[in-house]
């Protein structure tokens, strides 16, 4: 077991029932898993050692591609003959990280991309050109990708998260929209209650931030409202269910009829050791 518990972070298929799962630690060792949401099933995937960035990344509406925005030194993929560390944007099936297509970056100051979905590829947003690496031909035919504007929580406003009443404007002057406490609601599927988090800044050094980020999430149903102390993550599935990943390095289903919101599912993400392999075959090619 890892003396700190790994972070977490989720993103949620927008149009079915799965999402991928980002694990960090032990120290720059990544591993990614696959979330069955009708089955409340984990099945783990790739095993990385670089940097990721979640905040940047992307799942395709259906679960099954991921954009991933990452660094990665050394000699040993697509890269090869780069010297130092290479930043670069990529394609994968998830929960792998075997690049079908892959694009060369200038640095990190980017937010990256995020897909389009829509009948006509011609009308299809692409802001990326040709490949480095690999075959986007297969990508283009199915999705579009865009690039990821800069702002705070961006993949949760993607979801279905919205300005809360209470939430301040972004100053004109803040560039990289980091000098505000952005405030986001999101209702409860079919059902009465809602979601609210707070973004609290750029802070690294704060245990269980993802990208230096950890945002405070709020459970609000009428006059009552609950704090989710140790929610490094929350949402809610299809079906109105509240998802949470944790401080300790653990994915959980809260059931939020009871008082104190008790965990009726949980997994812990931590258990895993790291332990590279390569990606299967259905993995490797489109």
């Amino acid at each position: 077991m890892p003396a700190v518990p790994p972070r977490l972070y989720v993103i949620p298929a927008t149009r079915a029932p799965v999402a991928l799962v980002f694990r960090h630690g032990p120290s720059k060792w990544w591993m990614l898993a696959q979330w069955d949401l009708a089955r409340d099933t984990l099945t783990p995937g790739a095993w990385f050692h670089g940097q990721l960035y979640p905040r940047r990344c992307d799942l395709s509406p259906d679960g099954r591609l991921l954009y991933y925005f990452a660094l990665k030194g050394g000699r040993g993929g697509w890269w090869m003959g780069a010297r130092g560390v290479v930043a670069f944007s990529a394609v994968s099936k998830a929960p792998w990280l075997r690049a079908l297509a892959a694009w060369r970056e200038i640095g990190t100051y980017t937010r990256g991309y995020h897909f389009v979905e829509g009948a006509d590829p011609a009308a299809r947003p692409w802001d990326l050109g040709p490949p480095q690496h690999g075959d986007a031909t297969p990508l283009r035919a199915r999705w579009g990708l865009a690039r990821t504007s800069v702002e705070q929580l961006a993949v949760e406003t993607r979801r279905g998260w919205s300005a809360h009443e209470r939430c301040p404007p972004r100053d004109a002057h803040d560039m990289w929209d980091q000098k505000r406490r952005s405030v986001l609601v999101k209702a409860r599927p079919h059902r009465e209650g809602r979601l609210v988090v707070t973004d609290q800044g750029y802070a690294p050094e704060r245990p269980g931030a993802t990208e230096g980020v950890l945002p405070a999430y709020r459970w609000e149903i009428g006059r009552r409202a609950v704090e989710l102390e140790d929610a490094v993550w929350a949402d809610w599935d299809a079906r109105g269910r509240l998802l949470v990943a944790t401080l300790s390095g653990r994915l959980q289903v809260r059931d939020v009829v009871s008082e104190e919101l008790a965990v009726v599912w949980e997994h812990d993400v931590g258990a895993y050791r790291v332990s590279p392999r390569a990606a299967p075959a259905e993995a490797q090619r489109w």
